[in-house]
């Protein structure tokens, strides 16, 4: 990946204890195991960034990370691996984005250290978060620092809207659509003429209620559904916008599957899930 890259594909996460096991019902290559059994836990990135070069955070939702931890994933990538993370559920859920002015201030401070690392950080509202709360969007958004990316995603399509998307331009903030339980991609698709930066968060969920209890492979074949986005990037890429695309377990039961399957229908170089476990002494630039 170039600095010019317009184009990022990578899963919501990397440690989920069922990329280590294979499953009866596997076919193909495009299935679990993704970790070799005797792979460290503590090495899971590394061995994550060798097939893709974008990740979600979902840790930082929950708390505030330590720097220490923030600066230790950037040595375990490549300079051209992109990190997402959340912003935490204190602001979004609990202080519903009327105050937090310490805790925002923390966050940001602990994201600076990833420097062009940082793809973006993502404002998850709940769903309950309807536009009856516009005004504390509005007054919330200039509190935020302008040398960070940062991406809101609503769960209420009642903020699909022009006042919406001239707030967000008014702050350089980026839109995050999607195939979600509450935008699903008809929806989304119908909003990617009228993006308010030159920019996307693409999430790629799936429903949880789909009844999946492991993620060992693909167990949904929504090929219709990962056409339709990546003729949409594709589209949005030639138009010179930039595209993070990150793709959930519950999509299709198991996002390496789906996240590689996407690349190479984006027609994009595709990194096979490797099944060595390179010895520590080995330096990432020979990885990569």
């Amino acid at each position: 990946m170039s600095e010019d890259t317009l184009i990022y594909v990578g899963c919501q996460g990397w440690r989920y204890p069922d990329w280590r096991l294979a499953s009866a019902e596997a076919v193909g290559d495009l299935s679990a195991p993704f970790y070799p059994p005797r792979l460290p836990a503590a090495r899971e990135l590394k061995h994550y960034a060798r097939t893709f070069d974008l990740v979600e955070v979902d840790s930082t939702f929950y708390a505030v990370p330590q720097i220490r931890v923030v600066k230790n994933w950037a040595t375990q990538v490549p300079e051209t691996f992109r990190f997402t993370l959340k912003l935490p559920r204190t602001l979004t859920h609990e202080y519903r984005l009327a105050r937090g002015r310490a805790t925002l201030s923390a966050f940001c401070e602990c994201a600076r250290p990833l420097g062009v690392q940082l793809a973006a950080i993502l404002i998850q509202l709940p769903p309950s978060f309807a536009t009856d709360e516009f005004a504390a969007l509005e007054r919330f958004l200039p509190h935020l620092p302008a040398d960070l990316p940062f991406a809101v995603e609503f769960r209420d399509p009642a903020w699909l809207s022009e006042r919406t998307v001239e707030l967000l331009a008014a702050h350089r903030i980026a839109l995050t659509l999607g195939d979600t339980p509450w935008i699903p991609t008809p929806l989304a698709l119908a909003w990617l003429d009228r993006l308010p930066t030159d920019w996307l968060y693409l999430r790629l969920m799936g429903s949880k209620s789909n009844g999946l209890e492991h993620f060992t492979h693909r167990q949904f074949d929504r090929t219709d559904t990962l056409d339709a986005w990546a003729a949409a990037v594709w589209r949005l890429a030639e138009g010179g916008k930039r595209v993070y695309v990150l793709l959930d377990n519950h999509f299709e039961g198991f996002s390496p599957g789906s996240a590689t399957l996407l690349v190479r229908k984006l027609g994009l170089a595709e990194r096979p899930f490797p099944h060595d476990c390179p010895a520590e002494s080995e330096q990432l630039g020979l990885e990569w």
